[in-house]
């Protein structure tokens, strides 16, 4: 669903696309790699930190269990086979990560990739450390090894009080 007017934007899809036109407007350059240079900067393991997407479509549940552990990057144009299929940063793409922002309130921030001749778009999530994120259904998710795994009753206080005892950079 595209977001129509600047006052349907929360804070943090507002931010996301000022920074996307910040970026086009400094004439900011695609960051490129050979595919040699992608396998190695990124490896080929999805991990708590790492998780690569064919599409946008299903990037929520990643956000969500990424922004509630401690952050990590979402590659979208990556198949389950790591093959590098391609996903462009296109109009689509940016609306599909906006409505995403907005509905979970998490500073993404994106950026296109090139391997080879191949777009890539890759998204940063932070960890989200003062408050729970959930998603637009209402379910709390951490990231468990490769897996977003959902928190349930007295296991979300116990997981939020834990989390908030360990520095970031643990």
């Amino acid at each position: 669903m595209p977001l129509r007017r600047l006052a349907d934007l929360s804070a943090s899809a507002a931010k996301l696309l000022s920074m996307l036109l910040l970026r086009a407007r400094t004439g900011a350059r695609i960051t490129s790699l050979s595919r040699r240079g992608f396998w190695r900067r990124f490896g080929r393991l999805e991990h708590e930190r790492l998780e690569f997407k064919r599409s946008p479509v299903h990037v929520q549940e990643s956000i969500v269990a990424m922004a509630m552990t401690r952050g990590g990057t979402i590659v979208i144009g990556v198949s389950d086979e790591r093959r590098l299929l391609g996903w462009a940063l296109d109009q689509g793409t940016l609306d599909r990560l906006a409505a995403v922002a907005h509905e979970t309130e998490v500073d993404l921030q994106v950026r296109e990739l090139r391997v080879g001749r191949v777009p890539l778009t890759m998204v940063a999530v932070p960890a989200v450390r003062d408050r729970v994120v959930t998603t637009s259904d209402g379910r709390v998710l951490r990231r468990v090894g490769s897996a977003n795994q959902p928190l349930r009753g007295d296991a979300v206080a116990r997981f939020v009080r834990t989390r908030d005892a360990t520095p970031l950079a643990a």
